[in-house]
């Protein structure tokens, strides 16, 4: 395997695949991961649901449902500056393939490197038209996972011409299908057994507990990510706010009035409250630093992308220890997922070591090879 121009090195994720399954209990088996193995894949994208009933169910039922709604409690990033999307990214580059080619290759090389599979390179329209299947922190992410796919597939679509009993009659009748069967053939993975299940759940325990139950209120003192003069301000007045509560003869009061006449989050008509919170129900920095708080009102206020917040803990129930029983079926799942993982991509190391790749480093350990 031929490694030239193009280095992801600098653009690796730390994720590993135990990551990518974790507590999946109804995750599908290793013939459905053959079937995303393919690029070619339809996509159905699910939009969401930004409104939301601002009444508050207090029940601290364990079964509580994990939904996104309390997210769009606060004001959306779209509410305070309109994000950048891909599609301009992807026109221009579209644009460039069809004006000029050779100046595509000189000019946007860090955009979308030059990368060949056994002499034929991997088309850049398709590079730039894959991007919006594989979102990344950055572009250069977005490009590397995006152009690995499409050097999978090439990779496939070899293997399967060489296959006799699939051939290239078999790639051109159904590729998905084509390529589950290859798989199934080339991909064997040592399940795991009830003791290995159960070991793991000893090495594990902890990570096995029901999420922490919160009911919460706030005041979001509402900034830019990017503006650093104006969150220092809000930083100082948000501390300024939790002092003026815990001095006040009637802190309750005194934090109802501040969220009613400062708070740019819509609870503000709900007196700041979010209601019960579960983990995963809102943005990750904000959830983070608030499941560390105790009950009360926390001594410092909680950066997140919205801005800072002034966050009074009004209850806080603890996780409850689930037991084997119970964790035993997401256990085998994820385990067997991560066998499967692994054979896959040893199958597709020994794909890329004998073909001549040029112009990028694979990553095959990495969890987002294919669409997904």
């Amino acid at each position: 395997m031929t490694v030239s121009t193009y280095n992801p090195a600098d653009h690796t994720t730390t994720n590993n695949v135990s990551n990518s399954v974790n507590n999946n209990v109804n995750s599908d088996t290793h013939t459905d991961h053959a079937a995303h193995a393919s690029t070619d894949a339809n996509h159905t994208h699910s939009g969401h649901n930004c409104g939301h009933d601002h009444s508050h169910d207090h029940s601290h039922d364990h079964n509580h449902s994990h939904g996104d709604d309390i997210v769009h409690l606060m004001p959306t990033l779209t509410d305070l500056q309109k994000p950048h999307s891909d599609q301009e990214f992807i026109e221009k580059a579209m644009a460039e393939e069809h004006s000029n080619h050779k100046n595509l290759i000189a000019s946007s090389r860090d955009e979308l490197p030059s990368v060949t599979v056994n002499g034929v390179m991997i088309d850049r329209t398709n590079i730039a038209q894959e991007l919006q299947y594989h979102p990344a922190e950055n572009k250069e992410d977005a490009v590397f996972l995006a152009t690995q796919a499409l050097v999978v597939r090439e990779l496939l679509r070899l293997a399967v011409l060489d296959e006799p009993n699939l051939g290239e009659a078999a790639w051109e009748n159904d590729e998905e299908q084509a390529i589950s069967a290859l798989i199934d053939k080339n991909v064997q993975a040592t399940m795991p057994d009830m003791a290995t299940c159960e070991r793991y759940y000893k090495q594990n325990i902890t990570d096995y507990m029901t999420d922490p139950i919160m009911n919460v209120r706030h005041i979001l003192l509402a900034c830019l990510p990017e503006d650093g003069d104006e969150r220092l301000k809000l930083k100082k007045t948000a501390y300024e706010f939790i002092e003026q509560i815990k001095n006040n003869a009637n802190p309750d009061a005194e934090f109802i009035q501040l969220a009613r006449q400062h708070s740019a989050c819509p609870s503000k008509e709900q007196d700041g409250e979010l209601g019960v919170i579960n983990k995963g129900q809102t943005v990750p920095e904000f959830e983070s630093a608030l499941f560390k708080s105790d009950a009360g009102l926390a001594p410092s206020p909680i950066e997140s992308r919205y801005g800072f917040h002034v966050v009074d803990v009004l209850n806080k129930e603890p996780g409850i220890q689930m037991t084997y029983d119970q964790v035993v079926p997401a256990i085998h799942n994820k385990l067997s997922q991560q066998a499967f993982h692994q054979a896959l991509c040893d199958y597709l190391f020994t794909l890329a070591n004998e073909a001549d790749i040029e112009g990028i480093e694979m990553m095959l350990e990495q969890e987002n090879i294919f669409r997904g």
